[in-house]
């Protein structure tokens, strides 16, 4: 049975994927692979020009975009189909920020923000982004809207609601096997500009860093901070 569910699986991805998909997936594999260890490999994405379909962009024409309030989440938290957890009232008073989409009374999604410049990504690794970049994770888009591409929208909203404090660009990551991610961010206008490798294996841990220069800033930060 077991070797019938991983024919299973094998067959499934390779329709998924494709020939050359299943390839350049075997090769992302070997590259996150520590023998007696634990490893994992993810793409740093930038966004500066956020691409929201035009359908979103009319579906949404009389929807609401605005940060929370503590009791915004507070109220969100009782609602378990928002997924909010006591962790994000605790990020919201760390300074983070939280993008609500509204339809009406009915809430679309939500996207957050960080309010600091030194982000962790894993394992305590820690990264600087440049003064006119925002992190920005933890995407959610109520289940009856998804589909419809708001989650692009809402970084466009992000970018204007924090272009007077400077900012050009949004910062994700995304694992390099996490491929509806990937097809997401890809969609959303996201480039890839790095890749972070890291591997934790008898007593130590290893970090590998590539980045193109104009997305990362070498100045003296404050930290650590953590979301």
């Amino acid at each position: 049975m077991v070797l019938v569910d991983r024919l299973s699986g094998v067959r499934s991805k390779t329709q998924n994927l494709g020939v050359k998909g299943i390839v350049t997936h075997l090769a992302r594999r070997a590259l996150a692979f520590a023998p007696g260890g634990e490893a994992f490999r993810m793409f740093l994405v930038v966004l500066s020009e956020p691409r929201p379909s035009p359908e979103s962009t009319r579906a949404a024409r009389d929807h609401t975009f605005r940060f929370a309030t503590l009791d915004d989440l507070t109220a969100l938290l009782a609602d378990p189909g928002a997924e909010i957890a006591e962790r994000d009232l605790v990020s919201f008073k760390d300074g983070n920020r939280c993008l609500l989409q509204y339809d009406g009374a009915a809430l679309v999604g939500y996207s957050w923000v960080s309010n600091s410049q030194l982000i962790e990504l894993m394992w305590g690794m820690h990264f600087n982004l440049p003064d006119d970049m925002v992190y920005n994770y933890n995407g959610f888009t109520a289940p009856a809207y998804r589909g419809t591409a708001y989650q692009s929208l809402r970084h466009l909203k992000l970018l204007e609601l924090t272009r007077s404090e400077g900012k050009q660009r949004l910062l994700g990551y995304v694992d390099h096997l996490n491929y509806k991610s990937l097809r997401g961010v890809r969609k959303s206008g996201y480039q890839r500009v790095g890749v972070l490798r890291g591997i934790k294996r008898a007593g130590r841990i290893r970090f590998s860093l590539s980045i193109d220069e104009e997305n990362w800033s070498t100045a003296i930060r404050a930290g650590p901070h953590h979301r």
